[in-house]
């Protein structure tokens, strides 16, 4: 982690349902230097965790002053726009 103001407010930057995605995107922030905390992590149990009415959910949270390049950070790695190639398909340009 930086070092930023205690004080300044943390913020909710996505929900999990497992552990393992979670885990992956905040060693993605933490790797660039933004302070990260995850919420509702059962790391030690079973994922994901059964509750009344559904599934525990994890919520990743970073410092309101580093929300946007997070948000850029996430949708540029995990994000909906990510493409992901077919067994058999070749990479443009090779």
């Amino acid at each position: 982690m930086t070092n930023r103001d205690d004080n300044e407010p943390w913020v909710k930057l996505a929900v999990f349902a497992n552990a393992v995605e979670a885990g992956m995107v905040d060693q993605l922030l933490r790797n660039n230097n933004i302070d990260t905390a995850l919420q509702g992590a059962n790391f030690g149990g079973l994922e994901p965790l059964p509750l009344i009415g559904g599934y525990s959910e994890i919520q990743l949270l970073v410092r309101k002053s580093e929300l946007e390049e997070a948000q850029q950070l996430y949708d540029a790695f995990f994000g909906d726009e990510a493409v992901s190639l077919e067994e058999d398909q070749e990479i443009a340009g090779e």
